[in-house]
């Protein structure tokens, strides 16, 4: 009987120990990797895109109700829709102008205030410069002259059909002629007002730069050979004389030095020039302050 016995409990022993041994065989079940909560997605702020120029909203009055820029002052404190040719630009940092006339003081203008300036395809005042454009909004005085607050592109349309326009066409260099005999010019011409659609130019007259302090207050064009020029960090002055301070000279602020293909103080040095602004005074001597390219006219062989 002892060996059925110790048969039985040697073979009870082994199912026993199977399951263990089994089991200690088995690869335990990894446990699950933990899930990385990522971060939340934050929706940026609307991005602006810009209009391009030629899809700039069409925000005025018709052409025959468009009041032209001389006429604005009439209108301060309306609403209303001013016409014209952008002849000239300034960015001083704290605003664009778009000027129509020379004379920019004492006349209608439009102004951008720097918030603003990104909601245009480019600078504003390289997208106007030179350009017909119609401006719409509310009519202020501003040091009494007419301006309206460009906020938004759609307050002002470039006009391409200029032959729609009410009867001001080109009107923003009326010269005050001086009394010298008319010589052939290769600037820009005046226009003579007109109420058809068909203008006829007429020659500019110039002034010779000796003679330029009698035509303080007025638009002209005067002639000369630029004999020394100074640029202070802060203007460029091309000087007609020695006597610098005692007679004419041209101005150009910072703004409108890169709109040149040189420096100015280099590219007009030694030059005889025509130049074509409005004569101001300054401590004593007229001067013209330039704005643009446009103004100034390289005389070959002159």
């Amino acid at each position: 009987m002892e060996r059925p016995t110790f048969l039985f409990l040697s073979i009870l022993g082994v199912l026993l120990l199977a399951p263990l041994a089994l089991g200690g065989c088995r690869s335990a079940t990894p446990p699950p990797c933990p899930t990385a909560t990522p971060y939340p997605t934050y929706t940026p702020y609307p991005t602006y895109t810009p209009l391009t120029t030629s899809h700039l909203p069409q925000p005025g009055a018709p052409a025959s109700q468009a009041i032209p820029w001389q006429e604005a002052e009439a209108y301060v404190g309306q609403q209303g829709t001013v016409q014209g040719k952008v002849i000239a630009t300034h960015n001083s940092g704290n605003a664009v102008f778009l000027n129509f006339s020379p004379d920019y003081e004492h006349t209608f203008k439009a102004v951008v205030f720097p918030e603003d300036w990104s909601k245009f395809p480019r600078p504003p005042e390289e997208l106007f410069y030179g350009q017909w454009v119609r401006i719409t909004g509310l009519i202020e005085e501003y040091k009494g002259a007419p301006e309206i607050i460009i906020r938004q592109p759609a307050q002002i349309e470039i006009v391409t059909d200029t032959a729609a326009c009410p009867p001001c066409p080109t009107q923003e260099l009326q010269l005050i002629a001086p009394s010298i005999t008319p010589r052939a010019t290769s600037i820009p011409q005046a226009v003579a007002p007109t109420h058809t659609p068909t203008v006829v130019p007429t020659p500019l007259e110039v002034i010779p730069f000796e003679e330029a302090a009698d035509y303080i207050g007025q638009v002209a064009t005067v002639g000369g050979e630029v004999v020394a020029t100074y640029n202070s960090g802060k203007v460029v002055f091309l000087n007609f004389h020695a006597d610098y301070r005692h007679h004419f000279k041209v101005v150009i602020f910072p703004e409108a030095w890169p709109l040149f293909p040189q420096p100015p103080e280099e590219l007009y040095l030694h030059q005889q020039v025509r130049v074509t602004g409005y004569i101001k005074e300054y401590e004593g001597a007229p001067e013209i302050i330039v704005e643009s390219p446009e103004q100034i006219v390289i005389l070959e062989g002159e």
